[in-house]
C-alpha cells in the first residue's frame, strides 16, 4: 500500500502545501533600519508551517493512497 510511489506523492503534497502556507501570518516590520528589506517579515513562524504541512501532507498522502487503491 505504501511504497516509493507513496513517498513521491507525499513529496509533492509537502511541497505544494508549504508554499501555499507560506504567506500566512506574515507581518512586516514597522521599525525598517537600514539596509533591510521592508518587505521582509519580522517572524516567519517557519517551524510551525513546516509541522503543520507534513501533518497535512501525511493525511493527503493516506487518503490518496486509499482512493486509488479502491479505484484501481
Amino acid at each position: 500500500m505504501f511504497g516509493l510511489e507513496s513517498l513521491v506523492i507525499y513529496v509533492i503534497f509537502w511541497w505544494l502545501i508549504l508554499f501555499v502556507t507560506l504567506p500566512f501570518g506574515i507581518s512586516r516590520d514597522k521599525k525598517v533600519i537600514h539596509g533591510n528589506d521592508p518587505g521582509a517579515p519580522k517572524k516567519t513562524l517557519l517551524k510551525k508551517k513546516v509541522l503543520i504541512t507534513s501533518f497535512a501532507s501525511l493525511i493527503l498522502t493516506v487518503i490518496f493512497s486509499i482512493i486509488k487503491n479502491e479505484i484501481f
